[in-house]
């Protein structure tokens, strides 16, 4: 059983499985995706969106750029996953998230010139700590083993396979629109899997932070993950994951 399975199984429910038939400079930088405050739009694939792209390289700061460095401990990132079809009453949501990011931001002249480097940390990744459940509108009682199950059956093999997978990588390849919520193109690497996706980015900039907060769905098995289902598939994890995040970055002192 993975996480996506354990995802939408109420603990009442036993059934047998079976698989589912720069200026910018105040930008970009740190983000992948929008939705800062509700004000941007779910993230649209590129076409032939299921096909899998090349991963693109990501130079080295450049003498004249910006780097800014993502601070792990001040970023969060949370992801939902629902259960779906006749008997989806009878299993429950799951948030899945922490503070996993890091990486940089290399920022030249212009905010279109801007380039991100991130990665996620699988193994750090925590699920259903009450106040994110409380955050989505869910029940914040659920058994302390059913979560830990959760998270082990998440890290396993047949999900994100940690052990082979430990990171999950974003880099940018284009960025388009207004300094203050430019769409950023960004391929994302997971279980040797890369897609590109297109998201605006909300962002802020004070004194030597960068901020970028933002939304963006994604399939799951866009990146091989198949899901499951039980009862003949009226009980059944939803393909679609809802990914929330805030990315904070400190600019790194230029050498003397």
């Amino acid at each position: 059983m993975n996480i996506l399975l354990r995802l939408s199984l109420n603990p009442l429910l036993r059934l047998p499985l079976q698989s589912s038939p720069r200026s910018f400079r105040p930008v970009l930088g740190v983000g992948i995706v929008a939705f800062l405050v509700g004000c941007a739009a779910a993230p649209q694939r590129n076409l032939e969106e299921s096909a899998s792209v090349a991963w693109p390289t990501f130079a080295a700061p450049q003498a004249g750029e910006d780097v800014y460095r993502i601070d792990p401990e001040a970023s969060q990132l949370r992801i939902r996953v629902d259960p779906e079809g006749p008997m989806a009453r009878l299993g429950h949501s799951h948030v899945i998230g922490g503070s996993v990011f890091g990486g940089i931001v290399a920022l030249g002249e212009g905010h279109q010139s801007a380039r991100l480097d991130l990665r996620v940390d699988v193994s750090a990744l925590q699920v259903d700590k009450p106040q994110w459940r409380a955050d989505a509108g869910l029940e914040t009682e659920l058994d302390d083993a059913a979560i830990s199950g959760t998270r082990n059956n998440m890290l396993g093999a047949r999900v994100l396979d940690a052990q082979r997978y430990p990171e999950i990588s974003i880099r940018s390849t284009g960025i388009e629109g207004p300094a203050w919520l430019p769409d950023v193109t960004v391929r994302i690497r997971l279980r040797g899997q890369v897609r590109e996706i297109v998201v605006p980015v909300a962002v802020e900039r004070t004194g030597t932070r960068l901020t970028a907060s933002g939304a963006m769905d994604l399939l799951q098995s866009d990146f091989g993950i198949e899901p499951f289902s039980a009862a003949g598939g009226t009980l059944r994890v939803s393909d679609r994951m809802r990914i929330r995040f805030r990315i904070i970055a400190e600019k790194i002192p230029a050498n003397p």
